[in-house]
């Protein structure tokens, strides 16, 4: 052995590490000390009697003695066997390193492995446990989850059925928000409790289209009331640039607006949060849907703020501004991970920054395309010179409020911070004889608030022509409920202020044909029988008619049907319309269910099992006639009945090109309506009616000739009949039906004036129909002459056509006057 070979075997000898080398044969020829304590036979054979081989074969596996013959006898070059020693209660393990040399013997060192194989066992153990627990954990989730699905969907279930019962506004609004808010909770549970899928990276971004004004409404909508609780004032301010549709996966968004507002309100404690939306395009695309447009969100409040060194570490999970605030306000601090983690799934950036006048202001962008179909807002038929006076305390709301007037066209606006500002804002405008058309009060409100501002505007003869609407705070009405009955508001509006709601608003102001007192006077009154005298205990009777019998016996063809057992669809735009129809036919016993337009009308006969549908032909978004070709081409095959004011030769048969069967002519009358029933609804699907089928009352009957004169500017005794003899629903619609039309004589004439022919002619023909309601049979053709005027009639025709127009409702007003006692109260 040279020098160096025998410094390196002493070295190795004195290392305490085991060694040994062997021959092919597997002889051992030479061994370290520590090798003679871990194979004692190595003492009892000595060098070249044992076979190291032999030795270690006997402490493996037999999978590994397999596997190491196999290496002993093929001679491969390098190679490690583990293998254990000592008795089980105190084993160890060891692993031998063998490598061939150069003259054919093997050099192999041993390395105690004992620890490593400790450790190994531990893992082992803890992966076995780990999947044992996510079983357990998956199986838990979706029990729990299954658990939790189950009450919510009855709470959905219920809720549906709850809206198919009489509600009023106010619950009907609280209606739908928990029936949003459990739509929400399922949709979060379908995501939170498959755990699997979030541990595995899973979660998927939809892109369908969708209204993004409505999903931030409503998304607001679940905490606002939370807010008003607080006292804080909650705002929405959406770009008006922003398209109606967009493109992206509103889910998500709603979840990430949801946790940035929820903790809005729950670190302010005075004062508002702000939610804007704006549209953005510029030069960044996103790499999903490869354009440039987005959205920039923003809620900004007026909390307790945020310090700089907490910003960087704020969307971290479970981290929070102060260890302090999930003692006093609640939360893990999970929710702002989560909304990054969203928003980063679709491609977006979110962020922090301190609010100038106090709190913080969240943002985050979003990569979001326009939907390539938009729907087409319906006009406001609203005259743009409308005056508007906007009262609340919050200065942020009226800007708000400003500004969505302005987007609709409406410039000429003022605001009031105050009960007090306002009715002096009132007194001027009045004394400059440039009244306000439309008050917007905000119920809560410090000294006076809308409900007193409201009762001295109504006490002012100088002031109270203005129509007034009250801006309620979100779950705030309950007290105050019962204030609905002194009809000092023509409607109320829910904070905070949507836009499309504000459009309803108007448009219902402008296109009402009867005054929404007086249509729940009627709903109130359907259920009294027709000739019965009874009335709630504690209320007046109502008056009759000075010049009639006291015993006087109802007109024999009068008589009620009986249509128990078929639904009748009713699509009517005009409330007065749909509401006589729907008196009618429930009383006869039907089934009655409403549309205000064609669109809603489809909807229903997909929905729902109708057995006759009466049309009216002019409505909005699809009319009539397009709602009956729908119909048809898809195979309804009922009757539809087309309910129509025209008396053009040529009406009937183009409804009949339409699919219609026949024609149902305005006014209203309930033989008419019973009669049409009877006669093209199976005798099966209804119960005979009393007395058999009906007879319409001989024309000359209707109108006796000593009555024609007057009969031609107001048929008292067919307005009666329409009314179904009952006096006091027929007086109650009279001063509305007045103070309506007076409204719509002014916007017709300045129409007229301006030469916008076009919105003078829809005005007159919703001045003919609410006329021929009514058997204002002169002042509906004069109306009509207006409507169907020939398109080169120039400004002097019509100014005309108006005179000969103004001149009947004169006379009208003196009929109604004579018969009434000077309005719609009997005499």
């Amino acid at each position: 052995m040279s020098g160096e070979n025998a410094l390196i075997g002493k070295y190795l000898e004195t290392s305490g590490i085991p060694a040994l080398v062997f021959g092919t044969n597997g002889k051992l020829l030479s061994w370290t000390p520590p090798a003679e304590e871990l194979f004692p036979e190595i003492k009892a054979g000595g060098q070249g009697s044992c076979d190291i081989r032999t030795v270690i074969l006997k402490r493996v596996s037999p999978e590994t003695r397999i596997r190491l013959k196999y290496l002993f006898e093929n001679g491969t070059p390098h190679f490690e066997i583990e293998f254990p020693s000592g008795p089980r209660e105190d084993r160890r393990w060891h692993r031998m390193f063998v490598s061939r040399q150069g003259d054919g013997n093997r050099f192999a060192l041993i390395q105690d492995v004992t620890g490593q194989k400790i450790k190994e066992r531990h893992l082992m153990l803890a992966k076995k446990n780990a999947e044992e627990a996510s079983l357990s954990r998956s199986q838990f989730l979706a029990n729990i989850s299954h658990e939790i699905r189950t009450p919510i969907q009855t709470i959905i279930g219920m809720m549906e059925l709850l809206g198919d019962t009489k509600l009023d506004e106010e619950q009907t609004e609280y209606s739908r928000q928990v029936r949003f808010s459990a739509d929400v909770m399922l949709t979060l549970i379908n995501d939170i409790l498959d755990f699997s899928k979030v541990e595995a990276g899973q979660l998927k971004i939809e892109i369908i289209d969708f209204d993004f004004a409505d999903v931030v409404e409503r998304t607001v909508d679940l905490i606002s009331m939370e807010a008003h609780k607080k006292g804080l004032e909650i705002c929405i301010t959406i770009d008006p640039g922003m398209p109606l549709r967009v493109q992206g996966d509103p889910g998500r968004i709603q979840q990430i607006l949801l946790n940035l507002v929820k903790n809005a309100v729950k670190f302010t404690s005075t004062g508002s949060i702000t939610v804007s939306a704006e549209w953005k395009t510029g030069d960044k695309i996103s790499p999903r849907n490869g354009e440039n447009s987005w959205v920039r969100f923003e809620i900004q409040d007026s909390g307790i703020g945020i310090p700089d060194d907490v910003k960087t570490k704020l969307f971290t999970q479970f981290v929070q501004a102060d260890t302090s605030t999930t003692r006093k306000y609640g939360g893990t601090g999970l929710g702002l991970a989560i909304s990054k983690n969203l928003v980063h799934l679709m491609d977006g950036e979110i962020g922090v920054r301190d609010n100038p006048g106090g709190g913080s202001i969240f943002w985050f962008d979003l990569p979001l395309s326009a939907s390539k179909e938009q729907p087409v807002p319906e006009p406001l038929e609203l005259d743009p010179a409308t005056r508007f006076l906007l009262v609340d305390d919050n200065e942020k709301t009226l800007g708000i409020l400003g500004k969505m007037l302005a987007s609709l066209g409406y410039e000429n606006v003022q605001r009031a911070t105050s009960g007090s500002l306002a009715l002096r804002k009132l007194r001027s405008a009045s004394h400059a004889q440039l009244p306000f058309d439309i008050v917007l009060i905000d119920m809560i409100m410090p000294e006076m608030d809308g409900w007193r501002l409201a009762a001295e505007i109504n006490a002012n003869r100088e002031i109270n022509q203005a129509q007034l609407y009250l801006m309620v705070p979100e779950g705030s009405f309950g007290a105050d409920a019962k204030m609905k009955l002194l009809e000092w508001f023509n409607g109320y509006l829910y904070k905070p202020v949507k836009q499309r709601r504000l459009v309803e608003l108007l448009r219902e102001h402008w296109q009402s044909s009867i005054d929404l007192e007086v249509v729940e006077e009627i709903g109130e009154l359907q259920e009294i029988d027709e000739n019965a005298q009874t009335v709630p205990a504690g209320e007046k009777a109502p008056k009759r008619k000075a010049n009639a019998e006291p015993d006087q016996q109802p007109d024999e063809s009068a008589r009620a049907a009986d249509l128990t057992g078929i639904t009748v669809l009713v699509a009517e735009d005009h409330p007065v319309n749909s509401k006589l129809l729907k008196i009618f036919l429930e009383k006869a016993g039907a089934a009655v269910l409403l549309a205000e337009d064609g669109k809603q009308a489809t909807e229903q006969i997909r929905a729902n099992a109708v057995d006759i549908v009466f049309m009216d032909i002019q409505m909005p978004r699809m009319n009539g006639y397009e709602a009956a070709a729908w119909m048809r081409k898809n195979e309804y095959p009922q009757p539809i009945i087309a309910c129509t004011a025209s008396a053009q030769e040529n009406e009937r048969e183009k409804c009949v090109s339409y699919g219609m069967n026949e024609i149902l002519p305005k006014p209203y009358k309930r033989n008419d309506v019973y009669r049409i029933v009877e006669t093209f609804v199976p005798k099966a699907k209804m119960t005979e009616p009393a007395g058999g089928a009906m007879q319409e009352r001989p024309k000359s009957q209707e109108t006796p000739p000593n009555e024609t004169a007057s009969a031609e500017i107001f048929d008292a005794k067919a307005y009666l009949e329409i009314m179904g003899d009952d006096e006091a629903i027929a007086a109650s619609l009279i001063d509305g039906f007045l103070d309506q039309t007076t409204r719509h004589m002014k916007t017709l004439r300045d129409a007229l004036a301006g030469g916008d022919f076009g919105s003078g002619r829809r005005t007159a023909h919703l001045i003919k129909g609410s006329a021929l309601n009514i058997t204002a049979n002169r002042l509906a053709a004069a109306a009509k002459e207006i409507e169907c005027a020939p398109d080169n009639t120039n400004t002097h025709g019509f100014a005309e056509r108006f005179k000969r127009m103004s001149e009947a409702f004169a006379e009208l007003k003196a009929a109604l006057k004579a018969q009434y006692g000077g309005g719609g109260n009997p005499s």
